[in-house]
C-alpha cells in the first residue's frame, strides 16, 4: 500500500483476508461502482447513517480524494476498495451481499476499437445480479446515447427487471459532479433501475 494512502486505512476496505465477509462487518453493503472522486457516494452515505456504504474506484488519485473526503464529514458507514471493478465484484464480493449499486456515467469509450474497455456488459450485469439481493436495485446512469441503448440490450440477456417506480430514498439521489456540469450544458442524462426478483 502506498504512504499516503495508509493514514486512511480505516477507510478502506481489506479484502485479501481470508473471510471477506466478515471484513464488512456481515452488513449488507450499498455499492458505488467507480466511485470517482466520492461526492455522490460520501453525500448519500452523510444521508443514511444507519446504512452501510462501499465505493470501489481503480484510480488512485480518485481514492485518496475520496478518503479525505470521508475523514472530513467523519464517516464510519462508508469504506472503499481500490481495484478494478469487474475483478471486485467476480471474484471478491459474496453473493448476497448488495442491497443497491450505482453505476453514475462510466467512460462510454466512444471509438469502436476501444468498445472492449466498456465496464457494462451482460457478463458483468450477470455477476453484479449474482452479487445482489433478492429485490436489490441497480441503477445506471450515462450520457452516452449509443452506450445506453447497447445497456439496454445487455440488460436483456439477465434476470434483471426494469422497475420504473420512484421511492423517497429513489428521490433524495444527489447529482455527481459530471451529471451537475452535463446539467448546466443541458445535455440529457439516461438511466435505468434495475430489480434482482
Amino acid at each position: 500500500m502506498k504512504l499516503k494512502i495508509k493514514e486512511f486505512s480505516n477507510y478502506l476496505v481489506d479484502f485479501s483476508v481470508v473471510n471477506f465477509q466478515k471484513s464488512l462487518g456481515n452488513k449488507v453493503i450499498i455499492l458505488d461502482v467507480g466511485c470517482g472522486e466520492g461526492e455522490f457516494i460520501v453525500e448519500l452515505a452523510s444521508r443514511h447513517p444507519g446504512k452501510e456504504f462501499l465505493g470501489v474506484e481503480i484510480k488512485y488519485g480518485r481514492i485518496i480524494k475520496c478518503l479525505r473526503r470521508t475523514k472530513l464529514n467523519g464517516l464510519s458507514n462508508l469504506k472503499f476498495a481500490l481495484c478494478d471493478a469487474t475483478i471486485f465484484i467476480e471474484k471478491i464480493l459474496p453473493s448476497n451481499s448488495l442491497n443497491k449499486v450505482f453505476i453514475n456515467n462510466p467512460d462510454p469509450w466512444p471509438k469502436e476499437k476501444h468498445q472492449k474497455n466498456r465496464l457494462i456488459s451482460a457478463s458483468f450485469l450477470k455477476a453484479l445480479y449474482s452479487k445482489m439481493k433478492r429485490k436489490g436495485a441497480l441503477y445506471i446512469k450515462t450520457d452516452s446515447k449509443e452506450y445506453f441503448e447497447k445497456i439496454k440490450e445487455d440488460i436483456k440477456k439477465t434476470k434483471f427487471s426494469i422497475d420504473r417506480t420512484k421511492n423517497n430514498f429513489d428521490s433524495s439521489l444527489t447529482l455527481t459532479k459530471f451529471q451537475e456540469l452535463y446539467k448546466k450544458g443541458d445535455r440529457k442524462i439516461l438511466g435505468v433501475k434495475l430489480i434482482k426478483k
